[in-house]
């Protein structure tokens, strides 16, 4: 902890603060979620959860609390196990969590059946770094995305996985002075403004080809999936859904 951020954290400076893997505030799927109702209700603003999907048992119960208790979050931002960060365990980085265009749609058909889904907003993030990517999470259910990965390459990130040791080469993951001249933020700026653009106009591009108006319309019908031995199959077939769509 630099002088700078002790203060702004109100820690004592020089004292590595590990970040637990547990949270303090709640132990159980109930408290969860009075603890989401406390958030909003002391903010006045939406509050949701971020969430990557690993035993398929615990979300179940989780949506099922949802459900009898009449409480849930104003959104759920589903990251797909290829996201992370290279400030984590590799193992952990490569092989916890379903991808995303598994718990994605999985995620979405759970809320649907359980009547949650249109009370609940879903984000989607995970290497959704080009438009194509977009329109997919778009299809499988996502209402809308995030983009972490991306942003950071446009900003100078060269994936050196050292975030976690203040020696970031390019300046985006330090708060070392030196390092930190190699970002020039009125260059990066311009780039950054650029890749968002360009991913805005590519996402329309696909969507006119889709014979759509707006990228919030890409449904499953608009998925089609090629196994390796040629077979195809339609997102409607891979993703059952209930009577009510």
């Amino acid at each position: 902890m630099t002088e700078e951020i002790a203060r702004i954290r109100n820690v004592k400076a020089g004292v590595t603060i590990a970040s637990p893997n547990r949270f303090s505030e709640f132990k159980t799927d109930t408290e969860l979620l009075a603890f989401i109702e406390r958030l909003r209700a002391i903010g006045g603003k939406p509050v949701g959860m971020k969430l990557v999907i690993g035993r398929l048992s615990d979300f179940e119960a989780l949506v099922n609390e949802m459900t009898t208790s009449g409480r849930h979050p104003d959104f759920i931002t589903v990251d797909g196990g290829e996201g992370g960060t290279g400030a984590t365990y590799q193992e952990l980085a490569d092989k916890v969590g379903l991808p995303l265009k598994a718990a994605l749609p999985y995620v979405h058909r759970l809320l649907v059946e359980h009547g949650l889904r249109d009370r609940i907003k879903l984000f989607a993030s995970g290497k959704l770094v080009t438009a194509d990517k977009i329109a997919v999470a778009l299809a499988l259910g996502a209402d809308c995305v995030n983009i972490a990965r991306g942003l950071m390459f446009n900003v100078g990130c060269i994936q050196a996985q050292v975030c976690h040791t203040n020696r970031c080469p390019v300046g985006v993951a330090t708060t070392d002075p030196k390092l930190q001249r190699a970002l020039v933020v009125d260059e990066k700026s311009y780039r950054v403004t650029n890749y968002i653009i360009s991913l805005r106009e590519g996402l329309y591009n696909m969507t006119a080809a889709a014979g759509l108006d707006t990228p919030t319309k890409l449904s499953l019908e608009h998925i089609a999936y090629k196994y390796p031995d040629g077979r195809v199959r339609r997102g409607e077939e891979l993703f059952a859904q209930t009577k009510d769509g």
